[in-house]
């Protein structure tokens, strides 16, 4: 049976409720009491080579996808002539990439080895960001961005697939948590590094500063490559790796198992007779409902952003490093948010209360930036506590990997679904309700992000009961 409620998403297995019975409702913020020693042992090597290359990779990812927003505000609009929505369209090709790249590279990851695999796809990227500094026109930063994007498609899913390949249910969310802000922690560095390069190395070989800024990313982001090639673990069930003992192969097969998580099979026709024909695909990702819950977040997301704050911070006068600095509070927060909730989540054993504060939030940050009349103290902090949204990103896909748990390949489908269809909601949204030009007071904007929220939170009952329902029935429904 796959533990499926949000109350039982860590509810031991026969063969390790004896400890954890011993121990119920001990708050724990790393390891769950009663593990043995061994088993604390091969955690901590899996979370300084799993999770120490997923959040340096998810780091440069979200470098490399949002440097143009501060390149934008620190020169290339001016430097390039740029006007109108074009700033909105950089990021649309970006995500025409990324979204066209998903499902593809999920099932490349199912082929091919992730050791070989991710750092592949991140050093291609990684060219892309890179030619980007030597761009004059518009179009030709449109062409790279949708490269950008389709190389970056197998990054987020590929490495949160990782995560629920190695660790168990109990572990995944606060894991998920710090790898999802690791990326949020990069858009704070890119406007400190936009900031920097700005003042120290603008003029430096004749290239401006938001042309120093991709080189510099470049930089950043290629060592991460040789990093993957030497830690990345070998597919568990095929040959143990270089840091790891046999004996800790058979442990991890063992952990996993006592979750019910099921290794990788092949893909066949019956993989979409069986990602169709469960709720998992409909009720979390599938854009044929018009409310599904990561397209809701999508929505909700494309709303107050470090963007739309930069946008309003340039209307006012602001400096430019105040304008790339600034906005990392929004950042901060998320991180802080996402942080605690991951700890909170794995002790409970529930999502369900974070997602609740979550969802207000939102609609106090959005209710406020509708009125728009305010304050400037109270648009501050409108904007910061927007950054919440995010902390729903590792939340949604740890859910994703507890109730596919029975299933590797439908579990792979749905999590580059979620990502895929999400932001083929997302890019229209932004173009339609986000425009450029409606900078800063993004009416329609903020007015359409209040009612995504309130639909948001009326979606939550909707997810848990057809959990509870899978639970109760013992099957992987």
């Amino acid at each position: 049976m796959i533990p499926a409620s949000t109350k039982d998403l860590d509810k031991p297995s026969a063969s390790d409720r004896a400890p954890c019975e011993a121990t119920k409702g001990r708050f724990y913020l790393w390891t769950r009491p009663g593990t043995s020693k061994e088993e604390r042992k091969l955690v901590q090597k899996l979370d300084f080579a799993i999770l120490t290359f997923c959040c340096l990779t998810f780091f440069t990812k979200d470098l490399d996808r949002n440097n143009i927003n501060n390149a934008y505000v620190s020169g290339m609009k001016e430097d390039l002539g740029l006007y109108s929505n074009q700033l909105n369209w950089m990021t649309t090709w970006f995500q025409i990439g990324y979204i066209v790249g998903q499902i593809p590279s999920q099932i490349l990851l199912t082929k091919i080895s992730p050791r070989w695999y991710l750092p592949a796809v991140e050093f291609l990227w990684s060219l892309f960001v890179l030619f980007i500094f030597k761009c004059n026109t518009v179009e030709q930063i449109y062409a790279l961005r949708f490269f950008v994007g389709f190389f970056e498609a197998a990054s987020w899913p590929g490495l949160h697939f990782m995560i629920g390949t190695w660790y168990r249910n109990h572990e995944i969310n606060k894991r998920s948590g710090i790898f999802t802000a690791s990326g949020i922690a990069a858009t704070m560095f890119s406007g400190y590094i936009q900031a920097g390069i700005y003042e120290t190395m603008d003029g430096r070989l004749g290239l401006r500063g938001w042309r120093w800024l991709f080189i510099i990313d470049f930089l950043i982001t290629f060592p991460m490559v040789i990093l993957g090639l030497s830690i990345i673990p070998n597919p568990l069930y095929e040959k143990k790796t270089w840091w790891m003992t046999e004996k800790e192969r058979q442990m991890c097969m063992a952990r996993l198992e006592s979750d019910h998580r099921q290794p990788l099979g092949h893909f066949d026709r019956s993989l979409f007779k069986r990602v169709l024909g469960r709720w998992h695909f409909w009720i979390l990702a599938s854009k044929s409902r018009n409310c599904t819950w990561f397209s809701l977040m999508y929505f909700v997301y494309q709303a107050p952003t470090t963007t739309t704050m930069s946008l309003w911070l340039k209307a006012e006068k602001y400096s430019v490093p105040d304008i790339n600095n600034l906005p990392t509070v929004y950042s901060a927060v998320s991180i802080v948010f996402m942080l605690l909730s991951g700890v909170y989540n794995d002790w409970r054993g529930s999502q369900i209360e974070s997602v609740i504060l979550i969802c207000i939030t939102q609609i106090v940050s959005e209710s406020m930036l509708t009125a728009w009349l305010i304050s400037k103290p109270a648009k501050f902090f409108a904007y910061y506590i927007a950054g919440t949204i995010q902390s729903l990103f590792p939340i949604i896909v740890s859910w994703t990997h507890v109730v596919c748990s029975g299933d590797a390949e439908e579990r792979a489908i749905v999590i580059g679904s979620l990502n895929a269809i999400g932001l083929a909601h997302g890019t229209w949204w932004n173009q339609v309700f986000i425009p450029t030009v409606e900078a800063p007071r993004f009416y329609r904007g903020y007015r359409a992000g209040l009612a995504a929220s309130c639909a948001l939170f009326a979606w939550l009952p909707v997810v848990v009961w057809f959990t509870r329902r899978q639970r109760l029935r013992g099957d992987s429904d």
